[in-house]
């Protein structure tokens, strides 16, 4: 990985903080159903837009892929082949829609980079919060305030164990773990994972941040079952840098949903727990 991917992608979410606050007041703003149901602000693709600008005009041999933009070819040729190989931007210029259309602050844009079928940079980018997380592959994961003069804090994972004396799945009750979005707003299948996960942790309060919460050692695991490759890509390089493990219910490494961002040492567990009646 080029040295100064991670210090475009640091650029790239200073941009993506530039337009999104421009549109965030900090109160109701006027939203469009997209045709899957979920809302959709003027923030969101205005973010990606001036994201896939400056990724076309600094590395126009790398593809990009943005939630509302959708895929944006590389001068190089298709799906980012471009000199220094198979490399695609994948962002969500808005995470959390529905927290910024009603004015709260816990959003954010996830900006990542894939090299050969790999992400290798992660940033996930909070403005309202005033809080920017990151993390390349080698390079450890971080968190720092925005603007801040306070030397950036390394994250590491909680320590807790994978499992105690008393069994495979002893200790579970006590880990504390997350789902996203709210278990309330979920539905069917999704909803029966959730709250098996519930049943057998501590539930925490959720945060759209919830895989952040893992990587900076707050809780030992969250459980998204909705989203795509944009939600998933930049948490999944910090968690993995933080010393943490992400992946569907497989057990494989795969960004798909339902996917659980854990500590490591309590995946395999938490993965027996979810599938029980599955």
């Amino acid at each position: 990985m080029p040295p100064d991917d991670l210090a475009l992608a640091l650029r790239l979410a200073d941009a993506a903080d530039a337009v999104s606050m421009g549109f965030f007041t900090g109160e109701a703003v006027v939203t469009t159903t997209k045709p899957d149901g979920s809302p959709v602000t003027a923030a969101d693709p205005a973010v990606e837009r001036r994201l896939a600008a400056i990724v076309g005009a600094e590395r126009p041999g790398d593809g990009f892929l943005g939630e509302e933009v959708g895929a944006v070819a590389p001068a190089g040729g298709p799906n980012g082949a471009g000199p220094r190989g198979r490399r695609r931007w994948v962002v969500d210029g808005v995470d959390g829609t529905v927290l910024f259309a009603a004015g709260a602050a816990e959003w954010a844009t996830q900006i990542a980079l894939e090299a050969d079928g790999e992400f290798v940079v992660g940033v996930s980018t909070s403005p309202a919060l005033g809080l920017r997380w990151w993390a390349s592959r080698g390079g450890g994961a971080w968190r720092a305030r925005i603007g801040g003069t306070a030397p950036p804090v390394r994250l590491a994972v909680s320590t807790t164990p994978g499992a105690a004396p008393g069994g495979a799945g002893a200790g579970a009750a006590a880990w504390r773990t997350c789902c996203v979005p709210l278990r309330r707003s979920l539905r069917g299948a999704e909803r029966a994972l959730a709250d098996r996960l519930a049943a057998g942790t501590r539930d925490v309060a959720p945060t759209v941040h919830g895989a952040l919460l893992v990587a900076e050692g707050a809780i030992e695991a969250c459980l998204q079952p909705q989203g795509a490759l944009w939600d998933y890509a930049a948490p999944s390089v910090i968690v993995a840098e933080a010393g943490g493990r992400s992946g569907g219910l497989d057990g494989g490494t795969t960004l798909a949903e339902p996917l659980l961002y854990s500590n490591g040492a309590t995946h395999d567990v938490l993965l027996a727990l979810l599938r029980e009646d599955a």
